[in-house]
């Protein structure tokens, strides 16, 4: 009598290959434009003269984000906000030797706030609509008559419309 031993073993299907569009590792390009279901851009990534910039447009096209790489000099990230008319705006940037700077600008460009981070210290500066203007900080105060002197993080001055020093301490 024998007896006889019979033995399968599956072997694995192999997966289906996929219909869909094949997606590039990598795209190169100078630039790239995005652009609404109505053709208008509304975004642009690009090569700008100084380096990379990146804008969001209005529905009109009118860029109110930039975000940018200077990389002449002085080198570093730039950052702008504003509205449509370009009037009002925020801006944000670190630039290399010079520290980092936070500018506000209202409707009327008279109208401003400034934080400034330098290498040689720090200082606020706000100014109004009728010219007026207060800083606080480390800068340069001029004098009537006398040498411009450097101010501290503890000074306060005070200027009049025509830029004169109207009060200041220390």
């Amino acid at each position: 009598m024998s007896v006889g031993l019979l033995g399968q073993t599956k072997r694995p299907r192999k997966a289906a290959p996929t219909t869909g569009p094949a997606i590039p590792e990598k795209i190169e390009a100078g630039s790239f434009i995005l652009k609404d279901s109505n053709g208008k851009i509304r975004a642009e990534l690009s090569m700008a003269g100084t380096g990379p910039t990146f804008k969001l447009r209005d529905e009109s096209g009118t860029p109110l984000i930039t975000l940018s790489l200077n990389d002449s000099s002085p080198q570093g990230p730039m950052m702008l906000f504003s509205d449509a008319e370009h009037h009002a705006g925020v801006s944000l940037s670190v630039l290399q030797g010079m520290g980092s700077q936070l500018s506000l600008v209202g409707e009327r460009p008279d109208i401003q706030a400034r934080m400034e981070v330098a290498p040689d210290g720090t200082s606020f500066e706000l100014s109004d609509a009728n010219g007026f203007t207060t800083s606080i900080g480390n800068g340069m105060q001029a004098s009537k008559g006398k040498q411009p002197k450097k101010t501290t993080a503890a000074s306060v001055t005070l200027y009049g419309k025509d830029r004169k020093v109207l009060w200041s301490t220390p």
